[in-house]
């Protein structure tokens, strides 16, 4: 997987950005190496999506070792929209379709804005289709 700079927004809907704050939160808050807490509306969605598996293995899956590489904000217009940006090294959009798959699947059914963001990881391929 090759880590990008990127910024999509999206409208997922309140109940979707709970789980991504929720899941954002358990990326980041880190005791002795270990991720901790998992909030209730996350548990919830991936016990419903995977009933057989322990929530935390299935986030840790999603989300790699190391840092996130995404931060969660709001859009600046006031509206209902959500923005994931990438930081630091980056990450691949493949990591956060995944993630939005399993924890917010309501975030494709608008349309999404991607606006790529200048840094390293950006390719003249990637620049052509932009």
């Amino acid at each position: 997987m090759k880590r990008l700079h990127f910024k999509p927004t999206l409208e997922p809907g309140l109940k979707a950005i709970v789980r991504l704050a929720q899941l954002h939160q358990y990326a980041t808050d880190l005791v002795d190496g270990e991720r901790v807490l998992i909030g209730p509306a996350l548990r919830g969605r991936m016990l419903l999506n995977f009933p057989a598996r322990e929530p935390r293995d299935v986030l840790d899956s999603l989300l790699g070792e190391g840092p996130a590489g995404w931060n969660l904000s709001g859009h600046e217009d006031g509206r209902s929209l959500l923005v994931v940006s990438t930081e630091g090294s980056g990450v691949a959009f493949s990591a956060i379709a995944r993630i939005l798959e399993q924890v917010a699947p309501e975030a494709f059914l608008k349309p999404i804005a991607f606006e790529p963001l200048p840094g390293n990881t950006l390719t003249a391929i990637s620049r052509s289709l932009h």
